[in-house]
């Protein structure tokens, strides 16, 4: 099966793709929103998904995995499972509580460290959970994510030294969709111009 055409049409299929006015967590605005949470709710598509991360992991070093919360640690707990990887993850903040710790997990020191998230954008979120396992004193070299909404990530990771492997991006996606007639020309249009926006 192709990927990148199976993606696709589920996101439409499933409603993980909505069109509209959204605010994304990067603070910007979008005229569409990728919810990939709602993947793990159909089991067949999930390890679809799994095994086509896997497939990308295999070509890469690394000792660990580590995980974005909270959309990235259901993909990177199902891949640690299956790549017999260790899996670590990094909270946004602090607890309150316990041992107030920002990294979960046990980091052994000097570890490379492999990044997974579903969705990257800006990449802000990547960038301040590679920072916080480089100040732990382990390596990021590599992030992998399912969709690339192509707005800038790539180009922020490769500024401090991340290579980013991606399942498809929502350029392919959008060709896909406009191709079979699964989104009128005004949405294709519109994604387009988020990407170059």
């Amino acid at each position: 099966m192709d990927i990148k055409y199976e993606l696709a049409e589920f996101l439409i299929k499933s409603n993980a793709i909505r069109f509209g006015l959204f605010k994304l967590s990067s603070g910007k605005s979008s005229p569409y929103y990728l919810d990939l949470r709602i993947i793990p709710s159909f089991p067949s598509y999930f390890k679809f998904i799994v095994d086509a991360l896997k497939e990308k992991l295999d070509k890469i070093k690394g000792d660990y995995l580590c995980a974005i919360p909270t959309s990235g640690l259901v993909y990177a707990s199902a891949l640690s499972y299956a790549s017999s990887k260790p899996l670590v993850y990094v909270r946004k903040e602090s607890k309150e509580y316990g041992t107030s710790k920002l990294i979960e997990g046990y980091l052994k020191p000097g570890s490379e460290i492999i990044i997974i998230d579903d969705v990257i954008t800006s990449g802000r979120s990547i960038i301040n959970t590679a920072e916080i396992i480089r100040r732990n004193g382990a390596v990021v070299n590599n992030v992998i994510t399912i969709i690339d909404r192509l707005e800038g990530g790539r180009g922020a990771l490769s500024k401090i030294s991340i290579n980013l492997f991606s399942l498809v991006t929502i350029k392919e996606i959008a060709d896909i969709l406009y191709d079979n007639n699964m989104i009128d020309e005004d949405i294709f249009t519109t994604i387009n111009e988020q990407i170059s926006s």
